[in-house]
């Protein structure tokens, strides 16, 4: 592992190390909310992509000073986590787009049943 810079100032390592307090901070909040289910599950996970992006500039912002293999493992995981955002997103678009009960037919027509009914047994 490469070690930082022992020539950075003081004020650069305590600017490298709130950004990385921040970052860290962001890739809880994301990884959180990808353990809560809700019926809208692709604005929660637009959420978890963006705090993920943040999080990714503050850790390359950070690298440029401090490069490390910790550093690059930490930013490794980063991207392959984006990606599995990207593509649950891009799956449950497509899943919402072959799904018969996202148009409001199948309801009209489970409704129109249900009065005939009704009124069937009036």
């Amino acid at each position: 592992m490469e070690a930082a810079d022992p020539d950075l100032p003081n004020a650069a390592v305590e600017h490298i190390s709130q950004m990385l307090t921040l970052a860290k901070r962001k890739h809880q909040e994301a990884m959180a909310m990808l353990g809560t289910p809700d019926p809208s599950s692709v604005p929660r996970l637009r959420e978890v992509l963006r705090l993920l992006e943040e999080t990714k500039l503050l850790a390359d912002d950070a690298s440029t000073y401090v490069e490390t293999d910790v550093m690059k493992a930490a930013l490794k995981d980063l991207h392959f986590q984006q990606a599995s955002v990207r593509m649950a997103i891009a799956q449950l678009e497509q899943l919402k787009l072959r799904s018969p009960w996202v148009t409001p037919w199948p309801w009209i027509t489970i409704m129109a049943l249900a009065l005939i009914v009704a009124q069937a047994f009036r």
